[in-house]
């Protein structure tokens, strides 16, 4: 039923920590820190969202440098390419050299090589869930489809936990109430009472093992 394994010592993780300032300003406050993946025009991995990013872009071992203590924080690794062997290889290389758990890196991916490629290596997966799930056009039809392709997934890769956005939860917690879930609220950087209401139901629901927002200030 993918209910079982590492579970973050706490759900709350903040969004974008893709600079060095926003990983030590925020180390006090978040167990749990979201970081963008990316490959350079030299092919090194490197900490970023996207290729307007790529030019201003430190590298992961620079956030966890400056972490007073980086092996008790977690990891969403949200990859935006795809990874080899050699890549696994440099994040082990990391995980040592930091004394990191290999479960605290967590990699957030779609359904193919990569995602194959970290099973198979027993890397946490973070499986995004598959395009068009929560549209199901209030057909049966379609919803019976899209639960198969979604369930087949699971099966297949034996992810930590599913990715999904807000807009997705109530979906997944209707038809895979017992799914292992991370759930990110990025829509606003803007103070938010919303976003402590959410903490707390989240707080309620054992399915969820991060709740991911975001903050105003960086």
């Amino acid at each position: 039923t993918y209910t079982q394994g590492y579970r973050p010592q706490s759900p709350r993780f903040l969004h974008a920590v893709n600079t060095v300032y926003r990983a030590k300003t925020k180390d006090d406050k978040y167990p749990g820190y979201e970081i963008d993946i990316i490959r350079n025009a030299q092919g090194n991995l490197v900490v970023g969202h996207d290729e307007d990013s790529i030019p201003y872009a430190v590298t992961l071992a620079e956030i966890l440098s400056v972490l007073k203590a980086p092996q008790n924080k977690t990891y969403w690794l949200d990859l935006k390419t795809t990874l080899t062997q050699a890549d696994l290889q440099y994040f082990r290389s990391l995980a040592q050299r930091f004394g990191l758990a290999k479960e605290h890196f967590m990699f957030e991916t779609p359904a193919g090589e990569t995602a194959k490629l970290l099973k198979k290596c027993g890397l946490p997966i973070l499986l995004q869930i598959p395009d068009g799930f929560a549209e199901d056009n209030h057909s049966a039809a379609k919803r019976a489809q899209l639960n198969q392709l979604l369930a087949g997934q699971l099966k297949e890769y034996q992810p930590q936990a599913v990715a999904a956005s807000f807009g997705k939860y109530k979906y997944l917690q209707a038809y895979f109430p017992n799914i292992r879930k991370a759930i990110y609220y990025s829509t606003t950087k803007r103070p938010s009472l919303k976003k402590t209401f959410l903490q707390q139901a989240f707080d309620k629901d054992p399915s969820v093992i991060i709740f991911m927002t975001d903050e105003y200030t960086f």
